[in-house]
């Protein structure tokens, strides 16, 4: 017996620095909710999230690998959350990867991390001692120093109730000493740095001004490192063959800011230790001699090109020489705030782009994100103005980003790939976007490629469609997201299927409650609003199904081909015809300069939607609005074969306590209210046969409701929990049904001779029951029941199908697998796969949707 998460669709967390890229191999670890989601976004599957490390107690705020030495492999990264706590992961050979230490002491929510592997001794092990930083939003830095033994805390440095933004580290040129940059809220960087060979403490050396707002983003680069194998070597421009300007050993420093620009800085090494000692050791000069020495200096650096650098900043490091900042260069190209900036990464002294003997052909790149909604790539190019022919300005060779939809506001981060030939980014909703470079001759085109998605809130329901093969997830980020399979025949038949958001039916200015399918291409909704809302499945769906899903579900040609929101409205149009939708894009129906009209993508890829499509392109259109309900709608829930569906709204009295039925072909109110709660109704489901109704409350109390001569009336009614009941349902053959509660059980109703129904069995939990589902299973056949709990684990039973009171544990599904918060909805796939697995969707509050495999064989 064993699970497994075949699907987990998550949003990235709010935040500049919340997810980083390992080079080696693509794998992205980012922050959604309360975990860390792991993905490897070279995978050529694009099986998306592959797992997800349980463990902080508050949303994760930053996350940062280690830089591992030379060639070696990355193995640990950081993660920092809202709680203050700062965890460090390690890899182990299977490519797992578990808790290696905790690091405490911050008051408020973790804003900034970084960390550098420490110069191997002589006397060290196989494992690498590394510094991490953690900044708090308590104005405070604290040094770590990791090692096999553990964590020790070196330094707190109090910036004075600044707010570090972000921190990052390197060495110095042709050094083994450390620089710290520290951007926080205030206009200057702050530059420390410490020896290596002495105890760590790092020691202010500059502040660096030129910026005039907060300083967001901080990265360094040592583009001619001076272990490389040709140190001699120029970088180059990748448009160009002109060089760069820089010696061996030499760091940049890039540096964004709200003040929307970029800037540059240089570091170098103006004299080491023993050339202090021999100056101090040499006879002084007299005062005409100096000035001989001032004016043939200013004959070097200006000589016959003109050319004099900004004043450079001088600062010690204690045991280690002297070193100089200079300001380099001002980049200017968004139009917001600068959210993130990376390098791109040099070959590794490993990797078949670096040789020996052949001088290394580095291509200088910059990356950054902006709430502009675009990324730009910034590289070096001649200047024609400058007589120096090693003189360099800064353009922006690409810009990546979404240009035409208003509900994307901007990026907080951007990520290289591997080898410098991926992008990745995130934006406002935590929605990811890649970009690849083509790898056809020439080069230079960068195609989107199909990233992972998932709700920015709490997940509080899912449904399958009746046959199984697809689900929709509804959520507090207002909208309804369909996910499905996709399969690819013409591919490697080892390729295997894998799991995607096909489609956004619905975008709502609503947080999003429950959710239900009519049919195969039809699901009603509910939100925080008084209407329960209709829709129907697009032509351009059931063409995606049929050529992603290999599904042929007909009926194409009498829908209407898209939908569309009207600009300020709520409200899916149906688009009957593309010349409909190039009209509406030609002239949209606002005046408003700042509306920008969603031009909708009618064509069908053969591909899962990208992002820029589910924005606006994967709309299903809204055929009915149902009234009746007085206040916000809590549940929807549709009969199995009547044409009915049952809603219930938020209630503090017995009048609005009621549940209303809809005849799903009239749309028509179907008889009376069904009434008998006191309280909001958390549930109401069908059972399969459509003869009972089953509704849950936060009075304590479940009902059921009979259908006599066609009328629903009411039949049963107990207070048997001592808490709110969450939530109940149905065995797959009616024999049974559960409630499960607050009070941390779950009771097991079943017919007694009598027609009486009575409590059966009752399971008792840790922690409060919240979500329950069952389903029948084969081999032998048996009743399986599935209940989640408010620490986000599920538990299994099951029981022969002739005894249902008998329910025997049949599997622990941890948070390793499932979720880390509240559990609020599940539903059994009704479809069983060939490998004698069941999947069940899960949404919780963690933000998590995870479609679970399940061995039952």
């Amino acid at each position: 017996m064993a699970a497994r998460a075949a699907y987990i669709a998550a949003a990235s967390n709010r935040a500049s620095n919340v997810s980083d890229c390992r080079l080696e191999d693509g794998l992205v670890a980012f922050g959604t909710g309360p975990f860390v989601a792991l993905w490897h976004s070279s995978d050529p599957a694009s099986r998306g999230i592959h797992a997800t490390l349980p463990g902080h107690t508050g949303q994760v705020t930053t996350v940062k690998f280690v830089p591992a030495r030379d060639d070696a492999k990355c193995e640990y990264f950081i993660s920092g959350d809202s709680a203050g706590v700062t965890r460090v992961w390690k890899e182990d050979n299977q490519g797992q990867w578990s808790l290696y230490a905790i690091l405490a002491g911050h008051s408020h929510s973790i804003s900034a991390l970084a960390a550098i592997t420490l110069p191997q001794k002589a006397d060290e092990g196989p494992e690498a001692a590394f510094v991490v930083l953690t900044g708090g939003s308590d104005g405070i830095v604290q040094c770590w120093s990791i090692a096999p033994t553990g964590p020790t805390l070196l330094q707190k440095i109090d910036l004075k109730g600044k707010i570090p933004l972000d921190l990052c580290l390197t060495y110095l040129p042709a050094s083994e000493s450390i620089v710290l940059a520290i951007g926080a809220t205030e206009t200057r960087i702050s530059i420390f740095s410490t020896s290596t060979t002495e105890p760590i403490k790092f020691i202010k050396s500059l502040s660096l001004e030129g910026h005039t707002d907060w300083v967001r983003c901080l990265t360094f680069i040592t583009p001619i490192p001076l272990s490389s194998p040709s140190s001699s070597t120029t970088v180059t421009s990748p448009t160009s063959s002109s060089s760069y300007d820089i010696a061996p050993g030499e760091v940049l420093l890039a540096s964004g800011s709200q003040d929307n620009y970029i800037r540059l800085w240089r570091f170098a090494r103006i004299s080491s230790e023993s050339d202090l000692s021999n100056a101090s050791s040499a006879p002084k000069a007299s005062g005409l001699d100096a000035l001989d020495e001032l004016e043939r200096t200013l004959a070097e650096v200006g000589g016959e090109e003109g050319e004099l650098r900004v004043k450079a900043h001088d600062f010690p490091v204690s045991g280690d020489g002297v070193f100089a900042c200079s300001s380099e260069a001002v980049l200017l190209g968004h139009d917001a705030w600068v959210t993130n900036l990376h390098w791109a990464p040099l070959p590794r002294p490993s990797s078949p782009s670096s040789s020996s003997t052949t001088p290394l052909d580095l291509q200088l790149q910059l990356l950054s994100s902006s709430a502009d909604r675009s990324l730009i790539l910034w590289s070096p190019s001649p200047d024609p103005s400058s007589l120096s022919k090693s003189a360099s300005i800064w353009t922006s060779t690409r810009r990546f980003g979404e240009f035409s939809s208003a509900t994307n506001l901007g990026f907080f981060g951007a990520l290289w790939g591997p080898h410098a030939k991926t992008v990745l980014a995130h934006g406002w909703g935590g929605s990811w976007h890649v970009w690849r470079e083509s790898e056809e001759e020439g080069g230079g085109e960068w195609d989107s490629v199909v990233p992972v998605s998932g709700h920015f809130g709490t997940v509080k329901s899912v449904d399958w469609e009746p046959e199984g093969e697809y689900f929709l997830s509804a959520g507090t980020d207002m909208t309804t997201r369909l996910h499905g399979t996709w399969r690819r025949p013409s591919r490697v038949p080892s390729t295997p299927e894998s799991w995607h958001e096909l489609g956004r039916p619905q975008i709502h200015g609503y947080p999003l409650a429950s959710v239900a399918f009519t049919n195969r291409l039809q699901f009603v909704s509910g939100a925080d609003e008084k209407i329960v809302r209709v829709f129907d499945a697009p032509r351009n769906f059931v063409k995606t199904l049929k050529t992603l899903s290999l599904l042929d579900l007909g009926d194409e040609e009498s829908r209407p081909i898209a939908a569309n929101v009207p600009p300020l409205g709520l409200s899916n149009r149906a688009i009957a015809s593309p010349e409909e939708a190039e009209a509406d894009a030609l002239a949209p129906q606002s005046n408003d300069p700042f509306v920008i009209p969603n031009v909708v993508n009618l064509t069908v890829e053969s591909h899962p939607p990208l992002e820029e499509q589910l924005l606006g392109s994967t709309l299903w259109p809204e055929i009915e609005k149902l009234y009746g309900h007085g206040y916000e709608i809590i549940v929807v829930d549709a009969a199995h074969r009547a044409p009915l569906i049952a809603t219930a709204c938020k209630a503090t009295t017995p009048d609005h306590a009621i549940i209303r039925l809809y005849n799903t072909e009239t749309w028509k109110p179907v008889g009376v209210p069904l009434v008998g709660h006191a309280l909001t109704i958390t549930c109401v489901r069908f059972s399969a046969d459509d003869r009972w109704i089953l509704s849950a409350s936060r009075d304590r109390t479940w009902r059921l409701f009979e259908k006599v001569d066609g009328v629903y009336q009411a039949s049963a009614s107990s207070k048997s929990h001592a808490r709110i009941i969450w939530d109940a349902c149905w065995a797959k053959d009616d024999s049974f049904f559960i409630t499960a509660s607050r009070d941390k059980t779950a009771k097991v109703w079943t017919l007694g001779q009598d027609s009486q129904w009575e409590c059966a069995a009752t399971l008792k939990f840790p922690e409060a029951a919240t979500a329950v589902a069952a389903t029948t299973i084969l081999n032998p056949t048996r009743h399986l029941v599935a209940v989640g709990l408010e620490n986000g684990h599920i538990h299994l039973f099951a029981a022969p199908l002739a005894e249902p009171a008998k329910l025997e544990p049949y599997l622990l599904i941890d948070s390793s697998v499932a979720h880390v918060l509240t559990v609020t909805s599940m539903s059994f796939s009704s479809k069983l796969s060939s490998a004698g697995k069941i999947q069940l969707a899960t949404g919780s509050e963690d933000r998590s949707l995870r479609m679970i495999d399940i061995d039952v064989v």
